[in-house]
């Protein structure tokens, strides 16, 4: 007769394993926050520069003029190696479940080819390099380093037009953020919920279905007397 409860919380507590799991999974997706546009003003010279905590400045370029000789002047701001490397394919995201087996081929491969790619080793260290701009279009840029992209380091690089509005890339991140809490207490609270609701439910359920203690084989304890009125008590 307790089969009713039992799955009543084997569903709560699925309800909200579900929660999490899919909670998780869009954080893994999440890949965008305020981009820092910078307008190149039809220019052939882009200069950026690896930042501390992983990322690109400026990691959104615009207006770069098309079919011309463009040169990029790429500037190490942190002790790390870092690559800035233009994928040679217009229009596409990387997704961001990519190995780094298939960033590296990105990098160094020839399918497709990049654009550019540039290499720094360390602190100070500065490389330039020159590329042939394609025609109006835009193209995802990253760190080819591992795990540097995994971090956010990427961006977006735009010939002859501004970036599409829905394209936005990552800031340097400092530190968790008032957003990671707010999601993570989200969670916990959403966990909380789904287990009182297990929880009652399931009590309420079982209730209806205990049995009476004689049905169990023990005798259904006395009732109390009532008091003797003071008149009749012991003298």
């Amino acid at each position: 007769m307790t089969a009713p409860y039992g799955r009543r919380r084997a569903i709560a507590l699925g309800l909200s394993v579900l929660v999490v799991t899919g909670v998780f999974l869009g954080l893994g997706t999440v890949r965008s926050a305020s981009a820092r546009p910078m307008n190149a003003d039809g220019s052939t010279a882009v200069a950026v520069t690896a930042s501390n905590g992983y990322a690109f400045t400026p990691n959104a370029i615009e207006q770069v003029a098309t079919n011309s000789t463009v040169t990029v002047t790429f500037t190490d701001g942190s002790p790390l190696s870092h690559t800035f490397t233009i994928i040679g394919r217009e229009g596409w995201m990387i997704p961001s479940s990519y190995s780094q087996s298939e960033l590296d081929e990105l990098a160094w491969g020839s399918s497709p080819a990049h654009l550019v790619n540039v290499n720094v080793s360390g602190s100070g260290d500065r490389e330039a390099a020159t590329f042939t701009s394609p025609g109006p279009g835009w193209y995802e840029f990253f760190c080819a380093e591992g795990g540097h992209f995994a971090e956010g380091m990427y961006g977006f690089i735009a010939f002859g037009m501004n970036l599409p509005s829905n394209l936005s890339v990552s800031s340097p991140a400092t530190g968790p953020g008032a957003a990671l809490f707010i999601i993570l207490g989200s969670i916990v609270s959403l966990v909380v919920i789904a287990l009182v609701l297990g929880f009652v439910v399931g009590r309420r359920e079982g209730s209806k279905h205990e049995m009476p203690p004689e049905r169990l084989g023990y005798p259904e304890p006395p009732s109390p007397e009532p008091p003797l009125p003071a008149s009749q008590g012991p003298r």
